[in-house]
């Protein structure tokens, strides 16, 4: 119920936006642009960016057949330290860690009138956002079950209202891709982006050694989390000083790692 009241709030200011000098309205007001961007960009993809989205789709469907043996191998091999470094991947894709470090950059670049950490916020909160909604609706569509409930890795259930059943995709998968992506291109530092998907890596592992999610519901949400974050941080960046225009909707960012800026 989250998910709406946020866009709800963005377009009520959005009017707003355009007579105000304040840096929050007119960030939310780009992101409501940035929205409308992300969740209609198919209907301008290019015939090299449906074969983008092709390529994951067959690479998806080829790790269901991986799936029981993979969750096997994960449960063979628990021990106290993989549980441990397993345990920051579980952090890192937590929707607050990426709310807490996006917010946390957000107010700190507002309250010392850096542009850039500021917009760098914007872009983690945004691409966590976007991602984890897209996410959560093909959860509850598809109704996948988890691999702890032992009803093996081809029990759809097509509309599901439970946790059990939201196996398809990861959402903590998807978060930490999508952290991770926005935050290489604001950086723009390889030892970074070598770090940040590091840590993404580890809550796909994660969520594999805890049975939480079979490997392809990992594949799919990494996927997603990654094409996001990439276009969300493509986006802002257009629009960041010294001269700020609207954002493109030109761009084709879901599933697509195209960016034509």
């Amino acid at each position: 119920m989250k998910f709406p009241l946020f866009f709800l709030f963005m377009g009520c200011v959005l009017e707003l936006s355009a007579q105000s000098r304040s840096p929050i309205v007119r960030d939310v007001s780009d992101s409501w642009h940035n929205a409308k961007a992300i969740y209609t960009s198919p209907l301008r993809y290019s015939l090299a960016q449906w074969l983008t989205v092709a390529g994951v789709l067959g690479l998806t469907v080829s790790a269901h057949f991986l799936d029981e043996s993979v969750r096997t191998v994960a449960r063979t091999h628990q021990t106290p330290a993989l549980t441990r470094l397993f345990f920051i991947g579980e952090l890192y894709g937590h929707p607050l860690c990426a709310g807490t470090l996006g917010g946390g950059l957000y107010l700190g670049g507002l309250f010392s009138r850096n542009t850039s950490t500021r917009l760098t916020g914007r872009a983690v909160l945004e691409s966590a956002l976007y991602a984890s909604l897209l996410t959560q609706v093909l959860k509850m569509t598809i109704g996948r079950s988890r691999p702890y409930l032992n009803t093996g890795a081809r029990n759809f259930n097509g509309l599901a209202w439970t946790n059990d059943h939201w196996s398809f995709p990861s959402g903590h998968t998807t978060i930490a891709f999508a952290t991770s992506a926005a935050l290489s291109v604001r950086l723009k530092r390889p030892l970074a982006t070598a770090a940040l998907f590091t840590l993404a890596l580890l809550t796909t592992g994660q969520r594999l050694y805890d049975d939480q999610h079979w490997l392809s519901d990992t594949l799919f949400g990494a996927a997603i989390g990654t094409s996001i974050g990439l276009a969300v941080a493509h986006l802002i960046h257009q629009t960041q000083p010294p001269q700020h225009t609207s954002p493109s909707h030109t761009i084709s960012p879901i599933l697509s790692l195209q960016f034509p800026l």
